[in-house]
Order: structure tokens, then sequence, then C-alpha cells
């Protein structure tokens, strides 16, 4: 089992993953002519009384399930083509380790199409901002804007996480709950601040929360003062774009709950906080609160980092 998911790992490195066409899009570039707005591409826009950054997955559509399949085809054909190689230098190593008394190594893992992988289709599209690249601050209300142009479809918010080049640096995975939304073309799809001010300041949603409540009520305890709710401080809901994106139509999101996902990067996971009248939890379950019904849950498979 382990040779395998060596296999797979090793075969993960033959693709890198296909990232939508995302880029930042700054008021000083539409401003001087270096970027326009595209009538084809959709557009994500959020707002913060802060820098942040986060991450949202595009679900995977016909188009992405055929690229990957081309790809894919093309990495196992590769893999296939070293493995008589890799068979032989393997041979050879067991012969000198006969000589030598030292234990021989493994036999590699002829790739098949059980055991052969490249990258999960779920990371195809992947979407980044923040913090750096705003659209712009607008100073009166101390409000940092960020825009993202991406491709039209659905997309999931998988949650505060810090992207750098190459990489995933850190942040949270909404694993265990979240929500997701329709970005159309030619429309700026406009979050607002949903992802920072929309939570509800819920006692036990998880164990994180439940001990900043009780921190706070013995904090509140000790001074004979009412006990304010940890997110207390939190904004309020807001929505709105610039006058400067008026050449594209923005519509509110739509938010939808949706259920686990996988820890794609081993993070630290957690999950969204419940929002009234979108999300909500019973337990370990997912509640889509617009329908009252459990979101079903795909099977969640461990991230774990292979030792070599």
């Amino acid at each position: 089992m382990m040779r395998a998911l060596k296999l797979i790992v090793a075969a993960s490195a033959l693709v890198a993953p296909a990232l939508a066409l995302a880029e930042a899009v700054e008021e000083k570039n539409i401003a001087s002519g270096k970027q326009k707005l595209d009538p084809a591409s959709g557009y994500i826009f959020v707002q913060a009384n802060y820098r942040t950054f986060g991450m949202f997955l595009r679900v995977p559509d016909d188009s992405t399930r055929v690229e990957y399949q081309k790809d894919w085809d093309e990495a196992f054909a590769k893999a296939q083509k070293k493995y008589p190689g890799q068979l032989r230098n393997w041979q050879n190593n067991v012969k000198i380790a006969e000589q030598t008394g030292k234990e021989p190594p493994a036999k590699p893992v002829e790739p098949t199409p059980e055991n052969f992988s490249i990258e999960p289709i779920e990371l195809r599209d992947t979407v980044s901002f923040g913090p750096m690249f705003i659209y712009n601050k607008d100073e009166p209300a101390n409000r940092f804007n960020y825009l993202t142009s991406v491709k039209p479809g659905t997309y999931i918010y998988y949650g505060p996480l810090l992207m750098q080049p190459g990489m995933v640096a850190g942040g949270l995975c909404y694993c265990m709950g979240t929500v997701r939304f329709e970005v159309k073309p030619g429309v700026i799809t406009d979050l607002g601040n949903f992802l920072i001010a929309a939570a509800d300041s819920v006692k036990d949603w998880d164990v994180a929360s439940a001990d900043a409540w009780r921190r706070a009520e013995e904090k509140a305890a000790k001074k004979g003062e009412p006990v304010e709710a940890p997110g207390a401080g939190r904004p309020k809901l807001a929505y709105g774009v610039p006058d400067s994106l008026k050449a594209l139509p923005a519509v509110q999101a739509e938010f939808h709950a949706h259920g686990k996902l996988n820890n794609y990067y081993a993070l630290m996971f957690t999950r969204m906080p419940p929002v009234p009248g979108v999300l909500g939890y019973r337990r370990d379950t997912v509640i889509d609160l617009r329908t009252g019904q459990d979101v079903p849950n795909p099977v969640i498979k461990t991230q774990v980092k292979i030792k070599k």
C-alpha cells in the first residue's frame, strides 16, 4: 500500500495543477487601460475592513474533465514508459544487496489505472485572493476591496488560505462545512464582506468557539460584567462595488450550503461558522438552511504526508 501511495505522489508531480486563468484586477490598471473588464470572464468581488485572503475551488465542469483526462492519459503513458527501466534498476540493486548482505530495496509498483493518479481534479481551477493586490482601498470607509477575474462556474469557499507562488503558505481549510455560489460571465459577483461578517456567534459550533465563550464568560464573571460574545465586534454585513466597476453589472452572490471537502493541503481544518438562513449544522452533519435538508457528503480521504 505504501509503495502504491508513493507511486501516486510521484505521478502527481508529472502534471502541475492547471489553475484557473484567475487574475487580480487593480483599479489603477483599469484607469490606465492596462487591464480591461472582459465580458467573457466572471469576476469575484470581496471587501473587508482589513487586508484578508482566501481560496475558492471551482466545481469541475465538462471542459475541465476533458482536459483532466487528457493530462491523466499523457502522464500514465509516461509512467508506463519509465517502468521497465525502473524495474531493471531494481533488479540490479537487488543483486548488489545480495552481494553486500544489505536489505534489498522494495520492488517498484507497475503503474495501472487502479493505482495511478495525478493531482486531484478538484484542484484544477483553484482561485485565491489577497492579502496583496487589492482593487482599491476605500479610505473613508477604511475598506479593502479585492476583484479577481475567473472562469465562470460554481465556486466553493475553501477557507482563509494564504497562497504564495507554487504553494499554500498556511491558513484554515473549511473542510467540514462551507458555502458555494455561482459566477456568471460578464458579471461581477459581489460577495461583499460575507466571508467575515455573515457568520453567527454560536456558542458550541466547534471546540475553538466553545473555548472562546468559556474564556469570555470567566473573564466577565471576574469583573462582574455582562458577557460579550466572541465575535461581537464583527462588522455588519455589507455589499456594493466601487463606481469604477460600473462597466459590468454587479449581482449579489447567492450562497448555498456545501458539504465536506478533502483536506488537500494537509492544513488545520475546521468548518465555516453557521450562517443564518444559509448554513447550519447538526453535530457533524451540514444543513442547508434554505431547504432544511441535510447536505450530501462525499467520502473524505485523509490527507497524509508520505514518508520517503
